[in-house]
């Protein structure tokens, strides 16, 4: 009976689904406290709680960093690569004779990060990257050798690579509708200051002022959100002219501003099969030919001049179709114009395009010239963290050289800046382009150092700073000092 009910409580156990405490076969522990009352201590390794965070910190850090490192290797390292650089530098005449110090690869990318470092462009410069951050110790006269017609063409030949390998900057405002589009460009001039022996090739306008000025006409791809052009010219030369001089690519849409009006541009636009879209001039007085809505009595305006037209007061916008005149071609193209009121202003925001109302109407317009304000920021990165305002060099293809240094430059912070937002997971559109122009300066030597595969200690981390004190504060005036150190009678 004894061993009945003693299986009938095992089974009342299972039943239930409790377990034995302790399970069979494992010994019950003891307490956990000493035959003097005192409790017992866990046996400890060594290490303080402190101490095994960190090591289990360090244990994922790697980690993480391999795989920082890597989405900065296809993202940004892989825009100018050392094989290309070299093949490139013998196709191209960068190399004269067998070269002993100074590689394609590393003059290259000096001169590019050279352009975010230091304000003041030149051969110098560059010297004081190679030296100070690349380890690469020469005469300042070998470095001034190498810039030429060679190393223009070096640059411009890397610049092309680096464009076709830039990471896309992803979705964007309006991207579904945008995607019609082969491309989406903008144009804009800014006028830099050169040496006065330059005056002959690049006349300026203001000759009292400045005696030689150029003008860079910029080709921004809006989607990319990248500078894919620049032509350099006179001052003198008209943006308009520069403009002509480039086909116009079929599907492809061309946002511009006033400084582009042009009734034969207008013309050129619709027999090409391309998309205009800027602003409309205060003083256009084009003649109607259709009305859709927003003007009073549309059908007896139709035939009337646009100045002299009657708005709704009811209506904040209006679109129409418009009837211009080429005045060298004596042609005739008609194209839209559209309107949208402007309570802070107390007049119409007033655009001209070729777009067909039934896929962009008032409101996406304006919407849409609003994006060309990517152009101005890529401008003022360009000019100014670029630094292509400041070339100090009488020599063309030096100049040349330069140029393209600081358009390549521009393409690698825009490369950072996309890699950065997607390792982030945010969109590109939440980082300024002119804050990572401003960080520039920070993030140039670890780029250098990553991309020529240097691993530093401590004492070569401390030599770095170093050469950087030495060659790169190198006093200007050294007569001026040793008479200023010089001991008063």
């Amino acid at each position: 009976m004894a061993n009945d009910s003693g299986c009938t409580q095992q089974k009342a156990r299972q039943k239930s689904g409790r377990k034995r405490n302790p399970p069979r076969g494992r010994p019950r522990a003891g307490s956990r406290r000493s035959s003097d009352g005192k409790r017992r201590r866990r046996p400890t390794t060594g290490m303080s709680m402190r101490e095994r965070l960190d090591r289990e910190r360090q244990a994922k850090a790697p980690r993480k960093a391999r795989a920082a490192y890597q989405r900065l290797r296809q993202g940004v390292l892989r825009l100018v690569t050392e094989q290309e650089s070299e093949k490139l530098a013998r196709q191209t005449g960068f190399y004269r004779r067998e070269p002993k110090n100074i590689r394609a690869f590393e003059f290259a990318l000096c001169c590019v990060l050279a352009a975010v470092l230091e304000h003041k462009r030149g051969f110098a410069s560059v010297w004081r990257v190679l030296a100070a951050a690349a380890g690469i110790k020469v005469a300042r006269s070998a470095v001034t050798q190498r810039f030429g017609a060679g190393s223009a063409a070096l640059l411009e030949g890397l610049f092309r690579f680096a464009l076709e390998r830039l990471p896309s900057a992803g979705d964007s405002v309006q991207r579904a509708k945008l995607n019609q589009f082969h491309e989406v460009l903008a144009q804009d001039g800014t006028v830099l200051k050169l040496s006065p022996v330059l005056a002959k090739l690049f006349p300026a306008t203001r000759t009292n002022v400045v005696k030689a000025a150029a003008k860079a006409h910029v080709t921004a791809d809006l989607l990319g959100r990248h500078i894919v052009e620049v032509t350099v010219t006179g001052e003198r030369d008209s943006e308009i002219n520069e403009l002509f001089l480039q086909p116009f690519e079929k599907n492809t849409l061309y946002i511009l501003d006033l400084g582009y009006t042009s009734h034969d541009l207008y013309w050129e636009m619709d027999q090409s099969k391309a998309f205009l879209l800027m602003r409309l001039k205060e003083n256009a007085n084009p003649k109607v030919v259709h009305v859709r809505h927003g003007v009073r009595g549309p059908r007896r305006s139709e035939g009337r001049r646009f100045q002299d037209l009657e708005f709704c007061r009811t209506q904040d916008r209006f679109d129409l179709d418009a009837e211009f005149r080429t005045p060298t071609l004596g042609e005739t193209v008609t194209m839209r114009v559209v309107g949208r009121w402007n309570p802070d202003t107390g007049r119409y925001h007033c655009y001209v395009t070729n777009l067909p109302p039934e896929l962009f109407d008032v409101e996406e317009l304006a919407t849409l010239y609003r994006q060309r304000w990517i152009v101005e920021l890529l401008m003022k990165l360009f000019k100014s963290h670029c630094h292509l305002d400041h070339l100090d060099t009488s020599n063309p293809d030096a100049l040349r050289t330069l140029i393209y240094a600081s358009l390549l430059a521009s393409l690698v912070l825009q490369a950072t800046l996309v890699t950065a937002a997607r390792s982030a997971g945010i969109p590109v559109e939440q980082i300024s382009f002119l804050t990572v122009g401003i960080a520039a300066p920070l993030l140039a030597v670890p780029l250098l150092l990553l991309w020529l595969e240097r691993e530093l200690s401590y004492d070569e981390m401390a030599a770095l700073i170093f050469r950087t004190i030495v060659f790169g504060c190198r006093d200007q005036n050294p007569r001026r000092t040793r008479e200023n150190a010089e001991p008063l009678s």
